[in-house]
């Protein structure tokens, strides 16, 4: 099944900012959202799928530094508006379940 994958990088100041969409195509001739879907003659109803997987939310970065708002106003490590309520169960809002890909490393807080 085809997919949706959202990238984000999370910055020191606590800041999670999105960076892209990204389209991951199954090839699948029996997938309906897949450009090798057959197009052939066949029972598409009853052989193939037409559901998209849930979407992948992946960090894919971790910058060092505060980002350029927290920077101005003079702002430190997890001080970001709304940093606070990002940080529940796993690192998220309580909605979506993010996932890291890499370490942050030894300087950056993963929570």
């Amino acid at each position: 099944m085809c997919f949706t994958i959202l990238t984000y990088c999370d910055w020191l100041c606590g800041y999670r900012q999105y960076t892209g969409t990204h389209q991951v195509e199954c090839n699948r001739p029996t997938c309906r959202l897949s450009a090798a879907h057959r197009d052939d003659d066949h029972d598409c109803q009853r052989e193939c799928t037409g559901r998209q997987m849930e979407d992948q939310h992946l960090i894919m970065e971790h910058r060092r530094e505060m980002c350029p708002e927290c920077a101005a106003q003079g702002r430190g490590r997890g001080e970001h508006p709304g940093a606070r309520t990002r940080h529940q169960a796993n690192g998220t809002n309580g909605a979506i379940e993010y996932r890291h890909l890499g370490n942050p490393g030894p300087d950056f807080e993963d929570n």
